[in-house]
Formats: C-alpha cells, structure tokens, sequence
C-alpha cells in the first residue's frame, strides 16, 4: 500500500493537472467535484493504491473530455510557467502571484521550492495586497516529480543548478531574496519581478489582462 502522506500528495498533482486541462472548458469546483467523486470511489474499493493516481486522473480525465465534448468544446492544455526557488518563500510566491494576476486564464502558473520552511515571508504578503494582488490562494509547496508532466516554462530563482524538474525551456531570473529585508526593499524587489513578469509574457505572446479585469481578479 502506498503511504497515505504520499498518495495525497499524487492526488494533489493529479488536481493540478486537471485544472490546467480542463479549467478552460469547466468551473474549476466541478473539476474538483468529479475528481474528489472518483477518489472517494477508487479508494473505497481499491486493495492496492500504488496505481490508484495514474487510474484516477485517467477516470476524470475521460469524463470532464466526454462532458466538454457534449457541450461542443475540444480540450487544449493552458501553457504552463512553473516558478522554482529554494524556499518557495519569497520570489517565488511574488512572481506566480503576479503572472496569475496579470495573465488571468492564459496560463496556468505554478511555484514550487526545492526545501520549503518558514511559511511565506509576512513582507510578500503585504507588499501584494499593497498592489492589489490577492494572497489567500498561496501557500508554501514543495516539489514532487512528475513522471509525465511538462512546464512549458521553468523559471529558477536562485537555483544554481537545473533541478530535477521537467520542462520544455528553463531560465534564470537574477531576483533579490525579499528574506531579511525592509518592506521597501521588498517593495522594489516586487517590482523587479514585475517587470522580467512582463518580459516573459510578451515572449508568449501574452497580452496583460484589462485592469479592471484585474481588480475583479483581486477580489
């Protein structure tokens, strides 16, 4: 049987690759419905987890394709920006924050950091809702691997060596470490990571999102 801690884990990965599918074409909490539907299901009858996963996002997948489908949509994956740093405190949390916000459903942007600790820096908190960037959504997360799964995009911040992360392209942003720094230094960095934010848009070919459109994001 696989460790419980383990398999919520994969569970969560499984999540986060369905919304990037399939929240273009489904309310994200229906997404959620029907996996957390066929998780209860699997498990409830499962004698060996080890494959449980791979099985389950195949189930949901299958259905949330047959229903889109039915409504006259075909799929296409959101590309992906994944942000990867050491703590998943700081850069991190400030450049996915900032791309979801400017991008909205454009792409589906992720963070992860190579030893998560400490929680997110109370500073990044701020200066985002100083900027009117919604914060309740982040947390500090952890890299697992993925067999499979791709980011179109990785983005490591001060990380030395390409980590084990599977991706189509990687680049390195030079970004002060908000860590230990006054709140207007931290402001100034949010505004460094802002800029290579829209840099990196604009190579996608991106359009920011509407301001207003923005500000209904924000809430």
């Amino acid at each position: 049987m696989t460790n419980p801690v383990l398999l919520a884990r994969q569970f969560d990965i499984v999540r986060e690759d369905l919304h990037r599918r399939y929240d273009a074409l489904h309310p994200a909490e229906h997404v959620d419905k029907v996996l957390d539907e066929i998780i209860a299901e699997r498990t409830a009858t499962a004698k060996v987890t080890t494959f449980l996963p791979v099985t389950v996002e195949r189930a949901a997948a299958e259905l949330l394709e047959a229903q889109a489908e039915a409504l006259g949509y075909k799929s296409a994956p959101r590309r992906e920006v994944l942000y990867v740093d050491e703590r998943n405190a700081g850069r991190s949390q400030l450049a996915s924050a900032i791309t979801g916000h400017l991008a909205g459903d454009e792409l589906f942007v992720r963070s992860v950091g190579l030893n998560p600790v400490g929680g997110i820096n109370p500073l990044v908190l701020q200066v985002l809702e100083e900027r009117g960037i919604r914060t309740s959504h982040l947390y500090q997360k952890q890299h697992v691997a993925r067999t499979v799964h791709r980011s179109d995009v990785v983005v490591l911040m001060g990380v030395k060596q390409t980590p084990n992360i599977p991706g189509d392209r990687y680049v390195s942003w030079d970004i002060e470490d908000p860590k230990g720094r006054s709140i207007q230094r931290v402001r100034e960095i949010y505004d460094d990571v802002e800029h290579h934010v829209h840099l990196l848009l604009k190579e996608l070919g991106i359009t920011p999102v509407p301001a207003e459109s923005r500000e209904a994001y924000a809430r």
